[in-house]
């Protein structure tokens, strides 16, 4: 595991960066009195805007923070790490049959793919929890007491259950499948196709059968954080798929043919 940490620290680096980048902006970006400006905005570009889940600003700093970061950028972000982590982490190793060297070493299968995931798994965890931290900050130093802590905490532990669902989806067909164009493609595919399909129904409203067949739809923010049961009830369900998705990789894993 700390081989793995040390061999990709700089991608850790990277990603904190560009979360960084955005949660600070955005903080420093947030002034009510430009509302009516950001809804001239709205108007001039209804699709556009809706695509990306960036309409209607709400009425205080966490309707801002859900409506300009929770609703694309904390979504598409955490998972392009993620899916970079899955090659990094397995695929890279059954591509280049170093794979082999691995199991001669008396390591077993099933504790390398719970070692990796521990690691993909970290990795998620340290960047949700990094940018919950660094945006309290900010939003404390710039604007004291205006936002409410303890929604913004169930706000992120919904991200993480999120991102936790979408790392275990693309970590399945990481371990299913030995051709990197499946074994990353159809994770990459996959979610990509899902976010597309919210970005959709974003736009138009009555395209709702997108917003059932779609994963990604239980993570709901602004029902999220008004104490909505259904949207707590949404979590379980993404944890539970998320342990069906591991159960599944790491089963096909130990079956596999693998190109030793």
């Amino acid at each position: 595991m700390k081989q793995e940490v040390k061999a990709n620290y700089k991608l850790y680096v990277i990603f904190l960066s560009i979360i960084a980048m955005y949660a600070v902006t955005l903080v420093a970006m947030y002034d009510p009195s430009l509302k009516d400006s950001l809804k001239s905005l709205e108007e001039s570009m209804p699709v556009v805007l809706a695509a990306f889940g960036m309409q209607d600003m709400g009425t205080t700093l966490l309707d801002f923070i859900i409506t300009y970061l929770y609703k694309f950028v904390l979504i598409v972000t955490p998972f392009i790490y993620s899916i970079v982590m899955c090659y990094r982490l397995l695929a890279k190793y059954v591509e280049d049959g170093s794979l082999a060297y691995l199991l001669n070493s008396k390591h077993g299968r099933t504790k390398i793919v719970i070692t990796q995931w521990v690691n993909l798994f970290l990795g998620v965890v340290v960047m949700i929890a990094f940018n919950t931290g660094l945006m309290i900050v900010c939003c404390s130093m710039m604007f004291k007491g205006a936002l409410d802590i303890p929604r913004f905490l169930l706000l992120n532990l919904g991200l993480l259950v999120l991102q936790l669902f979408i790392a275990a989806f693309c970590f399945m067909f990481a371990c299913l499948f030995n051709d990197v164009k499946y074994s990353i493609g159809c994770g990459a595919g996959g979610i990509s196709l899902f976010i597309i399909m919210q970005m959709f129904f974003s736009v138009y409203d009555n395209a709702k059968i997108l917003l059932y067949c779609n994963p990604l739809s239980l993570f709901n923010p602004k029902q999220l954080v008004n104490g909505n049961i259904v949207s707590v009830i949404s979590l379980v369900v993404l944890l539970g798929l998320t342990a069906i998705f591991l159960t599944i990789g790491l089963l096909g894993f130990r079956r596999k043919d693998l190109p030793l």
